[in-house]
């Protein structure tokens, strides 16, 4: 039986984990001219990135979903468990394939590309087990590409109509695959969420093609209670809500890598989120864990902790202390 420090706040994640090969590349790459890479790595990507940030930063973390009954599934698990993840209710069905993403990124001139393919296997359904941990969160969060994977819709499904009378706030990051979806469940989406996390090339996909900040203000009249959390990089975040438009500038740090610095973003907005700092305050400690990530290569184990944030914080004399 596991036991975790007192008053700890509990993080859910909601989805398929995935395992990121990454590599440093000269970008574009073109055919036929060959390239080999100083680096290869392979971390946890996606929420796997949050779930080790929220443990780097104190949160208990929980994987709900699916890992694949393979090889790089065995591997994904090794590395979450051995940072305290609880991956107990995770479904592994027998000869399932995990989702596998190629990250090429471009540490000299910066940028990346993502070249992904989606585990397979049966569709993956809430468990009575998942649903306990589900009730028992003090948050949840979904990555979008995973509200896009077919196997993965009876467990989202499930999610949001357990969710009835839930108190835990639903954290959505709606990543660069939403714009799949149709507008009706993008609206079931938006209808679910509680805090909307996304960037400015991702507006689109949930305002129905409109393509600025001025959108997301209108998006707001549709769903009066949502949090927006537009994340601008290095330019920081603003924050959107009823009767809130609040910019919390960034931090300029060299830029190493911003391979799961969104990720790790995530997880300290909702870290603060839960331990009671202000909106104001969310937004900037996340914006230092993102600018604490780009200075390392790749996201996963490489991930920084809560430390490595209080020393962004305290450079750039914010004033904010993070507790123990």
């Amino acid at each position: 039986m596991r036991s975790w420090p007192p008053m700890a706040k509990r993080l859910v994640t909601v989805g398929d984990l995935v395992l990121d090969l990454l590599l440093d590349v000269a970008l574009p790459v073109m055919a036929d001219a060959h390239q080999m890479s100083p680096q290869l790595l392979l971390e946890p990507g996606g929420a796997g990135t949050t779930l080790l940030a929220a443990r780097r930063f104190g949160l208990e973390a929980v994987a709900l979903g699916a890992v694949g009954d393979d090889a790089p599934g065995r591997m994904l698990l090794e590395m979450l468990d051995a940072a305290g993840v609880v991956t107990s209710a995770l479904d592994r069905p027998a000869g399932s394939g995990t989702t596998t993403v190629v990250a090429l990124g471009d540490r000299r001139q910066g940028g990346h590309v993502f070249l992904g393919h989606y585990g397979d296997g049966p569709p993956i359904r809430l468990t009575p087990e998942a649903k306990a941990e589900l009730l028992a969160a003090d948050a949840v969060y979904i990555a979008g590409y995973s509200l896009v994977e077919e196997r993965l819709r009876p467990l989202v499904d499930g999610v949001f109509s357990s969710r009835d009378g839930a108190s835990a706030p639903l954290f959505v990051d709606v990543g660069p695959f939403l714009g799949q979806l149709a507008r009706s469940e993008v609206d079931g989406i938006l209808d679910a969420a509680d805090v909307l996390l996304l960037t400015e090339e991702e507006i689109p996909f949930v305002t129905a093609g409109q393509a600025d900040v001025s959108a997301c203000r209108r998006l707001l009249g549709d769903y009066p209670d949502l949090l927006i959390v537009l994340k601008r990089g290095a330019s920081g975040c603003q924050l959107l809500a009823a009767n809130l438009d609040l910019v919390c500038a960034g931090f300029p740090v060299a830029l190493v890598d911003s391979i799961g610095a969104g990720d790790a973003f995530a997880a300290a907005f909702i870290w603060a989120k839960l331990n009671g700092y202000s909106l104001e305050h969310c937004g900037t400690i996340g914006n230092a864990m993102g600018a604490a990530s780009v200075r390392v290569p790749g996201a996963g184990r490489n991930v920084p902790r809560r430390d490595d944030a209080q020393q962004v914080l305290d450079q750039f004399n914010s004033g904010i202390k993070l507790i123990c």
